[in-house]
């Protein structure tokens, strides 16, 4: 069996995705990799994030639906060749998706709602009402959106609970993006803001 693996908040960064999953050895055939959203940014290579993602989900990756991918799924711009172009792929995306003893999601889920009726405003924008909250829940619930910092991590590190994980580690404010091996707990690293070279620590 391969590994599970999870990355959020891209905004952008295409090629430092694929450094990590080059990196990690990432095997579409044996590995399950999860995207969980916010693949857009500002002043980055959209185009050429979203043309990997695309293609990694035909090879079998699930991409999620974040807040930056609903955005333009509500535009109501019938001339911009981005929303053309991307509209339809972003409204096919899932808001959450359950693998073993995880729930992915891009931001969270609100406290004692099951699942099926959770607004879909919570699983893209959610925040304090989550990840301060000390409800249990039968899977670990990996996800992104508020950057680990925020929540009083050292910059480039996931943020930790009992059950869940923080794993955008804040490229889309120029610090690094990451990707997580849950399976052994290993962390890849790579900082968006400067050419370097990947770093693998355990978590």
């Amino acid at each position: 069996m391969g590994r599970i693996l999870a990355i959020s908040d891209i905004h952008g960064h295409g090629d430092s995705l694929l450094s990590l999953l080059t990196y990690s050895g990432y095997n579409p055939d044996q590995d399950r990799l999860f995207l969980l959203g916010d693949y857009i940014g500002e002043n980055t290579d959209n185009f050429k994030t979203l043309e990997i993602i695309e293609e990694l989900v035909q090879k079998g990756a699930v991409a999620l639906r974040g807040n930056h991918e609903e955005r333009v799924i509500e535009k109501n711009m019938k001339k911009d060749i981005f929303t053309q172009r991307w509209k339809p792929f972003f409204s096919s995306l899932p808001y959450w998706y359950k693998e073993s003893d995880f729930l992915f999601v891009h931001a969270g889920i609100r406290p004692g709602i099951a699942l099926k009726d959770q607004k879909f405003e919570d699983f893209i924008t959610i925040r304090e009402a989550f990840y301060c909250s000390s409800f249990q829940h039968d899977e670990t619930i990996v996800f992104g959106h508020t950057p680990a910092y925020r929540l009083g991590t050292p910059t480039g590190e996931f943020w930790l609970s009992e059950n869940k994980i923080g794993i955008d580690t804040g490229a889309g404010h120029g610090y690094f993006l990451s990707l997580a091996d849950l399976n052994n707990r290993l962390q890849y690293r790579i900082s968006v803001n400067k050419i370097g070279f990947v770093e693998k620590r355990h978590f």
